[in-house]
């Protein structure tokens, strides 16, 4: 793996061919022509007919070239910015032209690229970079950030049917990115992921900025922020469950640690579980709750998406209770579902909004939210239907939520 800025000698020094202005290459030639042909690629081991192709303005191998600037100790700052093409492959003329070298990504537009990877984006099985957005800035901004870093890279842009825009960056630019972690396979496969930890503040808000704006939602209902992620796993879902964060996809784990340097609380949870034959797939969830992760989350990285940027706020400013303050809702919450509990054997949204008032059934989810997290309940039946009661989720209090009664009481 590398991180920050991408030299031109770090890239696939067999497969990556380069084309120099006319200024360079004659200066090149010169050295050549000065100190013998023959000798010189006698010396690099090289046919003498690499000379020529040089000579004739053709792309040169990066391994050629690397032999040539080890020879004559040649400037890297000063062949950085006489390079005008890199391509992949030595047929290639799709690439990028008129290089930034060297490739700069620890900065807001390395963050964006990055994240539309792991995010809406993959590496083709040929190496290339895909990525998918219906959302018009989203796909600008990944357009701009490879410009931003890059130079003038190639790239194909088609519109699906239902309105998807696809774009494509050659095979150059995928050789690039797999520097960072990214495989050239499915991420539900390969559970590859970019590490964090290395990179500017400026690259880590960036970064989960846009992975929030791929794959994000802002779940009114429970007032939360989530990203999903699937991945292929060995174990069951209790043994998964069990030790959640040991199974969960990479790169959820590196988002969380980050979050947590910006002091948001996160949460990593198996959602769902599917066998199909021999394969096994687990569903995996990063949660973000309560009012003070959200805010800020929405002021330190929010959204680009104007429809997510939105409903985050509405969930903020519309955070609040009627029936008691911040300091006791808690308390308050615990204190009914101990009377639901004693009259029914188990708590459930619906009676727990009849113990408290018809019209706060929106609330108590939002209670039982707030008692789970506090591990003062534990579900103890799933619900075999979303459609509602009588299909609830159905919960009890756990020895920690009784030992909480005692000392409010």
């Amino acid at each position: 793996m590398v991180f920050g800025k991408v030299e031109i000698f770090a890239l696939p020094i067999k497969q990556t061919y380069i084309l120099l202005n006319s200024s360079y290459r004659r200066i090149l030639c010169e050295k050549i022509i000065k100190n013998g042909v023959k000798k010189t690629f006698r010396d690099i081991n090289y046919d003498i007919g690499y000379f020529y192709r040089l000579k004739n303005r053709k792309r040169l191998s990066l391994k050629t070239l690397f032999s040539l600037y080890n020879y004559f100790t040649l400037d890297i700052k000063d062949l950085d910015k006489n390079i005008i093409q890199i391509v992949s492959g030595k047929n290639n003329s799709v690439g990028v032209d008129n290089p930034k070298l060297p490739f700069d990504f620890d900065n807001q537009w390395g963050g964006i690229l990055l994240g539309a990877v792991m995010g809406d984006g993959a590496r083709t099985k040929l190496g290339g970079i895909i990525y998918n957005n219906k959302n018009e800035i989203l796909v600008k901004s990944v357009i701009n950030s490879v410009k931003k870093i890059f130079g003038d890279a190639n790239y194909k842009k088609y519109i699906k049917k239902d309105g998807t825009v696809q774009i494509y960056f050659p095979k150059i630019v995928g050789d690039v990115i797999g520097m960072f972690g990214i495989e050239r396979s499915y991420k539900i496969i390969s559970d590859c992921y970019v590490d964090l930890s290395k990179f500017s503040i400026e690259f880590k808000k960036s970064f989960i900025r846009q992975f929030f704006d791929d794959e994000g939602n802002v779940r009114k209902s429970d007032r939360r922020l989530q990203i999903k992620q699937s991945r292929k796993v060995s174990q069951g879902k209790n043994i998964i469950r069990s030790n959640v964060e040991r199974y969960a996809p990479k790169i959820l784990l590196q988002i969380k640690s980050t979050l947590n340097e910006f002091e948001i609380n996160s949460t990593i949870s198996l959602e769902t579980f599917r066998t199909k034959g021999n394969v096994k797939k687990g569903d995996f969830a990063l949660n973000i709750y309560g009012k003070e992760n959200l805010t800020k989350f929405n002021n330190l990285i929010g959204f680009r998406s104007e429809y997510k940027s939105k409903l985050l706020n509405d969930v903020i400013s519309n955070y609040k209770f009627s029936k008691c303050g911040k300091n006791q809702r808690l308390a308050y919450a615990l204190q009914n579902a101990m009377k639901v509990e004693k009259k029914y054997g188990y708590i459930d949204k619906l009676k727990l909004s009849k113990e408290t008032e018809k019209s706060m059934r929106k609330t108590c989810t939002y209670y039982l939210v707030d008692l789970k997290k506090s591990k003062f309940i534990e579900v103890i039946k799933k619900p075999r239907t979303s459609k509602g009661y009588p299909f609830y989720w159905k919960y009890k209090l756990t020895k920690l939520g009784w030992s909480k009664i005692r000392k409010i009481q």
